[in-house]
């Protein structure tokens, strides 16, 4: 049985983060554990939105060598009305990010998948392909059918679904971040986003959109919980594994950044009941995403055609709050989707 002071199962954004931050404060003895390997694990970080808001990159401690593209506006087209959103965000290289923290860690890696997790005495004992594993603290960073979430924390997801996203030819020098949504979505919506090398990465809910003709194709779940328990004695839950993914908007690289780096300060201090404090404290995480979309799910056309109404002659906080007045009924979806915009990226 090998052993560590830290276990991270996953080496995605989140695990990486949380190696990253580890390091940084000191923390010795980090072992990461990731199931996929080579191309197989490239290509599945490569086929991402990739889009990340100016705040998550200040606040990630990330370096900025992995921006490859500016984007100042998110447009949201619906009912045949373009809304234009000012944002400050950039398109990121998410493999080259990957790498760079990869290589800051430190960590010791291991190729294996986790089959099962126990308490055991001072920690917890982890069975996988690669062997048995004991560790002080323990972070499940495995994704969105964690075994770490199922082992230690027996929560689900509320909402769990496919996405697929597909890499194509096209302008990739566009700096706008393009929503589609319409009751073809079922409250979900299309995207289209700048990429890089000439690339854009188009996306949607599997089996609602065409198929386009695309460079490379990957599919992930999207999942959205209201269970805020990611914290469990010496063992916690970041990025899609403790389901803290934005219900709205989709963004999940700020998540899985911050509650990585999170998790990783409150493991340097000795004491992960700040972490579990923060993700209940954080409006990125408030319960009234996960009910808007709900309310998304139930729209009709006409519905969808009456909430735009107000933003027919353009975009602005004053056009927000007369919507808001008119349509008090929507005023959660109203508030949600202006908070993921800001706050979910």
């Amino acid at each position: 049985m090998s052993g560590c002071n830290v276990l991270i199962v996953g080496a995605g954004i989140a695990g990486m983060s949380a190696a990253m931050h580890l390091k940084r404060m000191g923390v010795e003895g980090v072992t990461v554990m990731e199931r996929m390997s080579g191309d197989r694990y490239d290509r599945y970080h490569r086929t991402c939105g990739e889009a990340v808001s100016e705040t998550a990159v200040r606040l990630s401690g990330i370096g900025r060598g992995c921006i490859v593209r500016d984007v100042d506006s998110i447009r949201i087209t619906c009912g045949g009305v373009d809304i234009n959103i000012p944002v400050e965000g950039h398109i990121i290289d998410r493999n080259g990010l990957l790498r760079a923290m990869r290589e800051e860690s430190g960590a010791e890696f291991v190729q294996g998948c986790v089959i099962g997790v126990k308490e055991a005495q001072d920690g917890f004992i982890v069975t996988s392909t690669a062997g048995e594993f004991r560790c002080r603290y323990l972070i499940g960073a495995d994704g969105a059918f964690s075994v770490v979430r199922k082992g230690m924390f027996g929560t689900s997801p509320e909402i769990r679904f496919p996405a697929v996203n597909n890499l194509v030819e096209g302008d990739s020098e566009t700096t706008v971040l393009g929503f589609e949504v319409s009751t073809r979505y079922h409250g979900a919506y299309r995207w289209d986003f700048p990429g890089k090398q000439g690339l854009r990465s188009v996306g949607y809910e599997c089996g609602t959109d065409d198929i386009p003709d695309h460079v490379e194709r990957g599919i992930r779940f999207i999942v959205a919980g209201s269970d805020r328990t990611v914290v469990k004695g010496n063992c916690c839950l970041v990025g899609d594994a403790a389901m803290l993914i934005n219900p709205i908007c989709y963004g999940g690289i700020r998540a899985a950044l911050l509650s990585g780096r999170k998790a990783a300060e409150a493991i340097s201090s000795g004491d992960l009941s700040s972490y579990q404090a923060w993700v209940r404290k954080d409006v990125m995480f408030d319960r009234h995403f996960l009910d808007a979309l709900m309310d998304f799910r139930s729209w009709e056309e006409a519905d969808y055609l009456d909430s735009v109404r107000p933003f027919k002659g353009g975009y602005s906080l004053l056009r927000g709050f007369y919507a808001i007045l008119r349509r008090p009924r929507w005023a959660n979806v109203y508030m949600s989707v202006w908070m993921a915009f800001r706050k979910g990226w």
